[in-house]
């Protein structure tokens, strides 16, 4: 039972040659296959300035890239007993020429379909080396740095074997924690017979992002190795006046105590809910 997603250009109105009206067409027919399968879009206007933003912004990403214009942001985790940093989350920003700073959101989906995103990575982790001395002038040798793994990435054995290879050479690989997303375990399979051994080795830490969304699943969990979990922002938010959402959070430490796995909140952006967790954990 075969269906089509099917993409309209009408000739003069979206175009007067064919290359012209195949490629708003092409453009059409992806705007279809998003919307529903085996639907049928037609070319407009907003949809060409959708394509040539994309466009110019691919184009930015690429020198970008070559300029070297990807910069780690480090956010503190902090050890909510006594306040202590304990680590940093190495997060990215994109400075553009103009000096603008973009967060992630803005740029990381068309890096990914770019193929562009390993190389950035790779950036982010040299830059991250580099700075080592200095934040261990300031923060002491204690304290680990957590880098966010794709879940493309997590499962591709050429990109992990460069990356471990990478934070094996600065000979402080203990130090580094890999952030793995809940859709990673997904491929439980070969991250727990291939890429699980390899961080093992090298002695890298994981940790599981954004846990208790997405395939959250405790059979899974219970296959594989961890030594974080990272709950995530959206069972933190108003947590003082949450009252499901705190008995989820004990469950969770509770598993967590259980099996030896530090457990994160993530995003504790007001007083109430530090001081609701300073309380509670």
């Amino acid at each position: 039972h075969p269906s089509a997603s099917i993409g309209v250009a009408i000739h003069p109105m979206h175009g007067e040659g064919y290359e012209t009206l195949r490629r708003h067409a092409d453009m059409a027919m992806y705007r279809a296959k998003t919307q529903r399968k085996g639907s049928i879009a037609f070319f407009d206007h907003q949809l060409g300035r959708e394509a040539t933003r994309k466009h110019a912004l691919e184009q930015q990403l690429r020198d970008a890239l070559e300029a070297r214009a990807f910069r780690c942001s480090l956010q503190q985790k902090v050890d909510i007993g006594t306040g202590a940093i304990a680590g940093f989350e190495v997060l990215l920003r994109w400075i553009d020429r103009a000096g603008a700073v973009h967060a992630p959101g803005t740029f990381l989906p068309l890096a990914t379909e770019l193929g562009l995103l390993n190389d950035i990575t790779g950036l982010i982790v040299d830059e991250l080396v580099q700075a080592l001395p200095r934040l261990d002038a300031r923060f002491g040798t204690a304290v680990r740095y957590s880098i966010n793994v794709s879940p493309t990435q997590a499962v591709n054995m050429r990109f992990m074997q460069k990356l471990v290879h990478q934070l094996w050479e600065t000979g402080r690989a203990r130090d580094f924690i890999l952030e793995l997303t809940e859709e990673s375990l997904a491929a439980a399979e070969p991250l727990q017979s291939r890429i699980l051994p390899l961080l093992r080795t090298a002695g890298i830490g994981i940790s599981i992002d954004d846990f208790g969304t997405g395939y959250s699943s405790l059979a899974k969990l219970a296959e594989l190795t961890v030594d974080e979990l990272k709950i995530d922002r959206s069972l933190i938010s108003s947590i003082h006046a949450r009252p499901r959402n705190q008995s989820i959070l004990r469950a969770i430490e509770s598993m967590g105590t259980a099996l030896g796995i530090l457990v994160v909140a993530e995003g504790v952006e007001t007083e109430e809910e530090a001081h609701y967790l300073m309380a509670h954990t």
